[in-house]
């Protein structure tokens, strides 16, 4: 009896300590060396060294000519099929748009992250694999200094595809996560 106590205590005791909070999982991030040598646009600090395009000396005529100007800037994230973590060779692009959001063009702006998926599987699971895929990058900007309070999350599921041939190129642009800036 004293034995099967024991048992059941130990077996509680491992239970409580498996159940412990654990923090989100994210990639690791590369050295703002690593980032620099894959993206000439970064300084190895993790600074951009210019946003091509975007004339941050300009006066815009308006919030909406702005952030079109800016845009041309910002890049997407793609996936692998079924997945919603970001690679390790997606990871500059990250760093790259963080800089671009907390610029002094961008602070006074929202920002839409958009979860899209191929036109594989169910309208329900591309539509929660999008908002994986979103909270993911939300995520990793918010890890990068991106204030999250600025973010908001969408998916769009396969509804938004910007490539409707049907082969394994177009399928990869379609599994991406894009960015809006809002006034």
């Amino acid at each position: 009896m004293k034995y099967n106590i024991a048992a059941v205590l130990t077996v509680i005791g491992f239970l409580m300590v498996g159940c412990s909070e654990k923090a989100p999982e994210l990639a690791t991030q590369p050295s703002a060396t690593t980032i620099s040598q894959n993206n000439p646009e970064l300084k190895a600090d993790g600074e951009i060294s210019s946003m091509e395009g975007v004339d941050q000396s300009t006066e815009y005529g308006s919030v909406d000519e702005r952030i079109a100007a800016i845009e041309k800037d910002i890049e997407p994230i793609y996936f692998a099929t079924d997945k919603y973590r970001i690679s390790e060779n997606e990871l500059y692009k990250i760093d790259k748009n963080a800089q671009i959001f907390n610029s002094e063009l961008t602070r006074d702006l929202s920002i839409k992250v958009e979860g899209n998926c191929d036109e594989w599987g169910t309208d329900e699971y591309n539509y929660a694999l999008g908002l994986k895929r979103a909270k993911s990058a939300k995520d990793a900007l918010s890890v990068a200094g991106v204030e999250e309070g600025r973010m908001s999350l969408i998916s769009y599921g396969e509804s938004k595809p910007v490539c409707s041939e049907h082969n394994e190129a177009c399928w990869q642009q379609n599994r991406r996560v894009d960015f809006k800036l809002l006034p």
